[in-house]
């Protein structure tokens, strides 16, 4: 299956912070576990989490994740299966400090599910990475 990766403008600010050669670092980690998503996906979900407690209506499930890039950097993206295309669809949304992956999480978590009916009116724990 194919993966395909887009990225948000906010994912993009936050990459520019960083010299060339921690940004290929930081590119190169990413690309390695998405590779696993391929070929061995249990090994991806082994350096990312996903929040189970965002109950969204009509039983959808969460696609949000923090991925662990390394000790200091936390990738906050969703993974989302396209079976029309036969693709995974990888989309980055925030590059952040391992200490802001929780505020992050929750803010990308509120925008891209602000159509959908949360079905529990709890507030969000958040228990990333």
């Amino acid at each position: 299956m194919d993966i395909l990766i887009e990225s948000t403008k906010d994912f993009e600010k936050d990459l520019e912070q960083f010299t060339d050669a921690e940004k290929f670092k930081i590119i190169k980690e990413m690309n390695s576990n998405f590779e696993l998503l391929s070929s061995n996906s249990n090994s991806f979900y082994e350096h990312s989490e996903q929040l189970r407690n965002i109950k969204l209506n009509h039983d959808y499930d969460s696609t949000i994740y923090c991925l662990k890039i390394n000790n200091e950097r936390r990738v906050i993206l969703t993974i989302d299966d396209d079976p029309i295309f036969d693709c995974i669809l990888i989309t980055l949304f925030r590059l952040v400090e391992h200490k802001n992956a929780q505020q992050a999480y929750n803010a990308v978590a509120e925008i891209i599910y602000r159509d959908f009916t949360v079905e529990e009116k709890q507030p969000l724990k958040i228990q990333c990475c």
